[in-house]
């Protein structure tokens, strides 16, 4: 496993790439940018942007080896300062330059549920998990989620993320997250919030 920070990646753009890959068809981003030609430019203004803040407390995982560029992993470590969190003011900002300014009422402003529902308490959070369409179902994903679930565990802290894609919720129940509740987007789709207390061992 290679763990890369932002700031210092060689493999970046192929985060980017795979990431924008991986998110075709998720409900969330789908209605974020809802048209489907457009859609590819705009996930990869979105994670470039994310990813290009650098935010020290993130931290992007790829696999090791042949699989690097296949598979992508942002964790957001536990003393991230979710009050004053700047990492997504460059995304808003490209999606009006692309999108226009009714964007954000239209759609952005409904996805405020999800900030609204983030726990208080000091977590691991999965901000994003990716896998090339191609490549999956070897394990990759899996890879990238135990990796941190391994830290949580070791340090006794708990991790959170939001399945962006309902499907996708019995991957993280293998890994010990439970749905603790759900985000209804105006408009858009229902999405599962999951919970994973750490396993003392």
């Amino acid at each position: 496993m290679t763990e890369l920070r932002l700031t210092t990646s060689a493999l970046y753009p192929e985060a980017v790439a795979c990431l924008t890959a991986s998110f075709q068809e998720d409900p969330v981003l789908s209605y974020l940018f809802e048209d489907e030609e457009q859609r590819p430019l705009m996930l990869a203004a979105f994670f470039a942007n994310r990813l290009a803040s650098r935010n020290e407390t993130d931290r992007l995982l790829v696999p090791s080896g042949l699989d690097a560029r296949n598979a992508a992993a942002l964790w957001e470590a536990p003393e991230k300062d979710s009050e004053n969190d700047s990492s997504f003011n460059a995304v808003v900002a490209a999606g009006v330059s692309l999108l226009g300014q009714g964007w954000i009422s239209d759609r952005l402003v409904n996805l405020r549920v999800l900030g609204e529902a983030k726990p208080k308490d000091r977590h691991w959070y999965l901000s994003f998990v990716g896998t090339r369409p191609e490549s999956r179902g070897k394990g990759l994903a899996s890879t990238l989620i135990k990796s941190v679930t391994d830290i949580c565990d070791q340090e006794g802290i708990p991790a959170y993320l939001e399945s962006s894609n309902p499907d996708n919720v019995s991957l993280y129940e293998s890994h010990g997250f439970q749905v603790t509740g759900e985000a209804v987007i105006k408009d858009g789709p229902t999405v599962p919030l999951m919970w994973r207390d750490p396993l003392f061992k």
